[in-house]
């Protein structure tokens, strides 16, 4: 049928308008406006809610504010060779002035001067006392005892600041599932952060469990969706990260949740291995390997308030690839380890 109407309106004379060249011109030019326009205008609102989602993903509150950071010195490298590191991940430093790194990859921990030079290694890889399959995180104690998460054998080490090994905790019986972090309160006892079952245990330094496992799978608080960083403030409270919600949970020393921080560079991409620490002032430091900074809350103020976050020195450059293990030292030095370069980057925040 449209093939007919077409030849029928094609035998009757249509009387021919004459249409100047420039009245072409402009009908032509207003056709292509109109197609480009429509086209350009869905780039343009495409790129429009990208930009408005992105925006919103960093809102929260206050905007994002940066602090400037002086580079002190970076340190390391990729290899197996002391003072080398594959792959590092959490980190401690220990009141007799050493810095400890989980070397995942080399399934070992490197010790450090504070200054980078390096102090020996302690463990192997292996299944046996003293040895690791992916140490992920390290603590130390008042008495300079070095606590390792040894992930993949499913258990906890000890070992003293010579780095003999002492004791384990893990199997079946502590009901661990890849342990990836372990830290240590001031008054001596052990949190491990237990990543397969989403659960904090507790020790005392001899290795005897304090209370139950605290935790579960879930949105609520008090519940975590895997956990990893573990830090600790003046009145003892426990910072737990918990990159599954896309927050840190607060802790009272005895385990009870408090409340929440919502980590605005954890709600923009979600982090990996999202650790931890709190300086003198009780400014909780959090990790952000997807947006290459450290954002900081002021844990005193009753609603955490946020700092400031750590990006970039005072010239503008960039100070980290990615991020992942943070410790800060007594003269509030902060220590990174540097996944993408394998190296540690030690920085002093200049708050203003």
């Amino acid at each position: 049928m449209a093939k007919k109407k077409v030849k029928k309106a094609l035998k009757k004379p249509v009387k021919s308008k004459k249409v100047s060249k420039k009245s072409k011109a402009k009908k032509s030019k207003k056709r292509g406006k109109k197609k480009k326009g429509g086209f350009g205008g869905l780039i343009i609102a495409v790129i429009i809610i990208a930009a408005v989602i992105g925006i919103a993903k960093l809102k929260g509150g206050d905007p994002v504010k940066y602090i400037k950071a002086d580079k002190i010195i970076e340190f390391g490298g990729t290899g197996e060779k002391t003072g080398q590191m594959n792959g590092p991940r959490g980190l401690a430093v220990s009141d007799d002035g050493f810095l400890y790194v989980a070397d995942l990859q080399n399934n070992r921990v490197d010790k450090f001067t504070l200054n980078g030079e390096s102090a020996g290694t302690v463990g192997e890889k292996g299944e046996k006392k003293g040895q690791f399959k992916e140490p992920s995180g390290v603590a130390v104690d008042k008495q300079n005892n070095l606590y390792v998460a040894d992930a993949w054998n499913g258990r906890m080490q000890k070992f003293d600041s010579k780095g003999r090994f002492v004791l384990e905790i893990g199997g079946e019986k502590a009901g661990f599932y890849s342990p990836r972090n372990v830290a240590v309160n001031s008054y001596g006892m052990v949190h491990v952060a237990d990543t397969g079952t989403s659960r904090i245990h507790r020790f005392d330094t001899d290795g005897n469990r304090i209370g139950k496992p605290f935790g579960e799978r879930g949105k609520a608080l008090g519940n975590f969706q895997e956990v990893f960083g573990i830090a600790f403030d003046s009145k003892k409270r426990v910072y737990v990260g918990d990159p599954g919600n896309m927050r840190v949970a607060v802790l009272s020393g005895d385990l009870k949740p408090e409340a929440s921080i919502k980590v605005k560079g954890w709600d923009a991409a979600k982090p990996m291995w999202p650790m931890v620490a709190v300086d003198s002032r009780d400014y909780l430091y959090a990790v952000s390997s997807g947006t290459q900074d450290i954002w900081v809350y002021d844990t005193k103020h009753p609603k955490f308030k946020y700092v400031g976050t750590i990006k970039t020195d005072s010239k503008g450059k960039t100070l980290f690839g990615n991020p992942l293990g943070i410790a800060i030292d007594a003269q509030d030095n902060i220590y990174i380890s540097e996944v993408s370069k394998n190296t540690i980057v030690k920085i002093r925040p200049v708050f203003e």
